[in-house]
């Protein structure tokens, strides 16, 4: 039996990968596109890590687990925080003439990337409904004005 995504999640991934997609494409007349692959990918996987994990965070029940799942996501920020995996300005090969802010460009894809990486996972395997009602546990009172009604 296979699963059918709903339309929204498959739009969401869609998008994702347009995005993903058109940012390394702008690589090509940049002349960096191993340093974007190397760059972009890194920070990719580090997106779809944060999105899992809040996506387990609204799975689980165990407050422990939330946590762990939490943390794991916070870690997940390293790779923006410590520029990993590394890319300089230097690798970037921009034609003759062009603007000094193009050398931003694997700063700018790691950001972006590790953005475009977070939602799919998050939409396709969280938890999005209310929590249910909780199961009052029956007290002697109450089985007492049961057994009472006629």
């Amino acid at each position: 039996m296979s699963e059918t995504l709903p339309r929204n999640v498959r739009n969401l991934g869609l998008f994702s990968m347009i995005v993903t997609g058109l940012a390394l494409a702008a690589a090509l007349p940049l002349g960096c596109l191993a340093a974007a692959l190397r760059v972009g990918g890194g920070s990719l996987i580090a997106g779809v890590g944060l999105g899992a994990s809040l996506a387990l965070a609204t799975r689980v029940r165990r407050p422990w687990l939330i946590y762990l799942a939490l943390t794991f996501g916070a870690l997940t920020l390293l790779p923006l925080v410590q520029d990993w995996p590394p890319g300089d300005a230097w690798e970037v090969h921009p034609w003759r003439g062009a603007p000094p802010l193009v050398y931003g460009y694997l700063d700018v894809l790691r950001t972006l990337l590790y953005l475009a990486g977070i939602p799919w996972p998050f939409a396709r395997f969280g938890y999005h409904a209310p929590d249910p009602l909780p199961i009052a546990p029956h007290s002697a009172d109450d089985s007492q004005n049961e057994s009472e009604k006629p």
